[in-house]
């Protein structure tokens, strides 16, 4: 398995490093760092000096970290690029066949509002594989227990089929949570969790998905809340919208991203 890890070497994104040697399989798994700066174009002479600074800086910075992890089980190499942020994080994923994006993002609960159609939001919508956003509160508390909000919704069958290829690697167990407003028909919530309990042990035997349902207005508040109860690693499904349906609607995958403090693998 090929990780790919963005860094700004702030404790955040050395973080999220940290997560991903914890999941990664010793001489088996690999993954790649990659340190990006963002190029600017105004004052072209002054830009053209930072520019190279920041590349110096961001080699030195790299190799330090390489040493420093040298001894460590799993193979690590180390990227310089320039250009867009979000969409360098894309290409290389796509070029190096990344089979997950571990990021760390800033702010108390997630990413912050002032970050929002930038780096870490963009990589969610364009990424060409699952995401892990790793909070800055996160912490390797029982990373072998996933929590998979799900919404009944028809962009998620493909995304179990990801998620139980992954959970088997990662030996992990599944607890698949819904969300239902209180006023919802209790003989209907009955059909649903026999229903989804059924689907999930016949097509998934070997997880021994476990089912609970959970009750509030607000289903991004209901999971953080089990997740702060339950620690583990909060599992949700993105489906890829178009741009007008993204002016229209909410991601419940990304307004996660602005609610949790676990750690938040979004499939895709």
């Amino acid at each position: 398995m090929h990780y790919l890890v963005p860094l700004d070497f702030s404790d955040n994104s050395l973080k999220a490093l940290d997560f991903a040697i914890a999941l990664a399989s010793p001489k088996v798994d690999r993954i790649t760092l990659v340190h990006i700066v963002e190029t600017h174009y105004d004052f072209a002479s002054q830009v053209e000096f930072f520019t190279k600074q920041q590349l110096e800086e961001g080699k030195k910075r790299g190799k330090e970290l390489l040493a420093k992890h040298k001894d460590s089980k799993i193979s690590l190499s180390f990227k310089l690029a320039e250009g867009n942020p979000a969409l360098q994080i894309s290409q290389l994923a796509t070029k190096q066949k990344i089979d997950l994006i571990v990021m760390g993002t800033k702010g108390a609960s997630g990413i912050t509002k002032s970050l929002i159609g930038t780096v870490a939001v963009s990589v969610i919508r364009e990424a060409p594989c699952p995401v892990l956003v790793v909070p800055a509160t996160a912490t390797k508390t029982n990373l072998h227990q996933f929590v998979l909000g799900l919404e009944f919704a028809d962009h998620e069958p493909p995304m179990l089929d990801i998620l139980a290829k992954q959970l088997k690697k990662w030996k992990g167990k599944l607890q698949v949570i819904h969300v239902q407003p209180s006023e919802k028909q209790e003989f209907k919530q009955v059909l649903l969790e026999l229903g989804i309990k059924q689907y999930l042990s016949k097509k998934y035997p070997s997880l021994k998905a476990e089912f609970l349902k959970l009750t509030g207005e607000k289903p991004a508040e209901a999971l953080s809340a089990h997740m702060e109860s339950q620690p583990g690693i909060l599992v949700m499904c993105h489906a890829k919208q178009g741009l007008l349906e993204e002016l229209f609607t909410k991601s419940d995958s990304i307004q996660m991203a602005f609610q949790t403090k676990a750690p938040l693998l979004i499939l895709r």
